[in-house]
């Protein structure tokens, strides 16, 4: 019994999963048995079962285990006070809660799939061929999206058979014996499934229709996967690496993010900040979206961004309990350009002690410039400012966004360790009661363009369509036209320098939007990003703030080398300023200490509970 109740966990529990923008956010599910499977509707009611944001697991609220982290809390874009996950201490084992919780619900997700396109391959000729295509098209592509991701996570996946009934014993009893599968045997498979679907789906839905993956969408996440596995079998180093297939999956990438700019109903939003807040919704740069909302979904927390998830990205002055544990890293910091293009480290303009000065806009677009108004208080967390003022509160107030020595007490006991917070997405709306409703955006229209570069550039196939494409994303940061003068024009075409752009240009684009951890997976540079200190300021110590100040080494008292694939490295010999600054606890704190241990970590390992129960699984390496 014990058996049976753990396959069940692991293949057959939850009922949920996606959808793209404007959908039902209160679907109507039922119960997978054959006898839900003999109407259209009835096939409508076991797809919004797909529609659920607990399918699509990014952010801490949506792991059901402690909330857990965000997926970006697992990269060098992110820091947490004094801390490093359990991923980023290279403690990871069979037991890690976000692999439990990855792969039970991708299973868990093939198995609603296989049910559906078993049943619906009976029913052919019993509805209209326009209700057949959208429902077949729909459970083909997210089939396709929970393999893509099995393999993206975990490796060799295991193929279960569509004509596998778990509704029965026999099926039960064949699935104990499954193994793994030779994920390069089987991609083509999925990628024909990416195919099929497209052309089965339409370009959009009727306003009377629950919209759910349309043609963009599934070509756009073809392309991503495409483009993942193009990118290991051309960078990895450990057994992995093939140039033909390398060349396949880059073409493939291509052709996928090309059509999808072909279908002409994309753009980006014009405004990049404001793209993510809460009260911007349903735009042309929206390719596959899941809305939330807390009145429409019965208020399950896992619907919508329920406290912990909001309190962590806030500040002191917020208001909320326990926050602080979610900021940008400095490494972040770093990466993003001057606003002429350069990287920090080879600019005229940057400087140090005015680390948002002269920036690519996407920088306080993504990080609260120090000195400005955030969420209705000034956030300065430097140590010589105790006290600051807020329009939300009136007046002065104690500046409990800075852990300076002035501030008797604890008050300021877990401001921003390193000085820095989070403004992408947040908005005053998530002020108390702390639940945003924000969309969670799983592939925009910006995606697609540096999809295509990308591709392209790997392929070595450089042309004028290139460079519109990034030119495309990096001049609606400058609120500019992509012809015009009035931005840092990307016109290098030499492979190796657009490379360099190409990989700068997404870390400043997609931070925090949980994209950042498959680029360092995919690019095999995470041994060199995540094999560093997280950084921050001088502890609550007079003697090391003053020393700080009065050295002049607000923000920072140092420049540091940024390589070719944008990750600033502060061991090595500073570029300028202070050359002690990185590498003593004098200046510049050593917070915690990431550690990853490669080619293991490239992998998650798979759960304790399918080894204990289906032993021809074999474990990933080094677990």
């Amino acid at each position: 019994m014990k058996r049976l109740y753990i396959l069940l966990s692991i293949l057959l529990s939850g009922m949920i999963l996606l959808s793209c923008t404007d959908m039902d956010l209160n679907p109507t599910d039922a119960a997978s048995t054959g006898n839900w499977y003999k109407t259209p509707e009835q096939f409508e009611m076991n797809l919004n079962a797909l529609l659920h944001q607990h399918y699509w697991p990014m952010e801490r609220n949506e792991w059901t285990s402690g909330e857990q982290i965000e997926l970006d809390g697992l990269t060098d874009d992110f820091t947490n006070r004094a801390s490093v996950s359990r991923y980023l201490k290279n403690q990871m084992d069979s037991n890690f809660p976000l692999s439990t919780v990855m792969w039970d619900i991708s299973y868990t997700g093939i198995n609603r799939c296989n049910k559906i396109i078993h049943e619906l391959k009976n029913l052919k000729g019993q509805m209209s061929d326009d209700e057949y295509d959208k429902i077949m098209g729909n459970a083909l592509f997210y089939r396709a999206c929970f393999y893509c991701r099995i393999m993206v996570h975990f490796g060799d996946p295991v193929i279960v058979d569509e004509d596998m009934d778990m509704d029965t014993e026999e099926g039960r009893e064949k699935s104990y014996a499954l193994a793994r599968t030779d994920m390069w045997s089987v991609l083509d498979d999925f990628m024909a499934d990416f195919d099929t679907a497209a052309v089965m789906l339409p370009v959009s839905y009727s306003s009377s229709e629950v919209e759910r993956a349309t043609k963009g969408t599934v070509l756009g996440m073809k392309a991503r996967y495409a483009l993942y596995f193009a990118s290991i079998r051309k960078w990895d180093t450990y057994g992995l690496a093939n140039a033909a297939s390398a060349e396949k999956y880059y073409a493939e990438a291509r052709d996928a993010a090309k059509a999808v700019m072909d279908l002409g109903v994309y753009s980006l939003y014009d405004d990049f900040g404001k793209l993510f807040k809460m009260s911007t919704h349903h735009t042309s740069e929206g390719i596959f979206v899941l809305p939330r909302s807390k009145s429409m979904t019965n208020e399950s927390k896992y619907e919508y961004l329920y406290k912990g998830a909001t309190r962590a990205k806030l500040p002191r002055l917020s208001g909320a309990p326990t926050c602080c544990t979610c900021c940008p890293s400095w490494d972040l910091l770093c990466s993003f350009t001057d606003d002429q293009g350069k990287p920090i480290d080879e600019s005229s303009v940057y400087n140090p002690n005015k680390p948002f000065q002269h920036r690519d806009p996407r920088l306080s677009e993504t990080i609260v410039p120090l000195g400005t108004e955030h969420l209705g208080v000034i956030f300065d967390p430097s140590f010589d400012v105790d006290s600051v003022y807020s329009s939300r509160y009136g007046g002065m107030v104690v500046n409990n966004d800075s852990r300076t020595y002035k501030i008797a007490g604890n008050s300021n006991q877990y401001a921003s360790y390193n000085g820095l917070v989070l403004n992408k997405m947040v908005d005053n709306d998530w002020l108390s009661p702390f639940e945003a409703e924000n969309d969670k955006i799983i592939l925009r229209y910006a995606d697609v363009l540096l999809m295509y570069a990308e591709a392209k550039i790997e392929l070595n196939d450089i042309d004028a369509s290139v460079l519109t494409a990034m030119n495309t994303v990096r001049a609606r940061a400058y609120k500019a036209d992509v012809n015009s003068s009035s931005y840092p024009k990307i016109t290098a075409t030499g492979q190796s320098d657009l490379r360099t752009v190409l990989r700068t240009e997404r870390r400043m684009e997609f931070a925090f939007e949980n994209q950042r951890l498959y680029d360092l997976w995919r690019w095999r540079i995470a041994e060199k990003a995540l094999n560093s200190y997280n950084y921050g300021l001088p502890k609550k110590n007079k003697t090391l703030q003053r020393s700080y100040m009065d050295n002049g080494m607000w923000f920072m008292g140092a420049v540091p080398q940024v390589d070719e694939n944008d990750i600033p490295d502060f061991a090595a010999a500073v570029a300028s300023g202070d050359p002690d600054f990185f590498s003593t606890n004098k200046y510049a704190q050593k917070l915690s200490q990431r550690v990853f241990s490669a080619p293991k970590s490239y992998l998650w390992p798979v759960p304790t509970t399918t080894l204990q129960v289906m032993t021809n699984i074999k474990q990933n390496q080094g677990y």
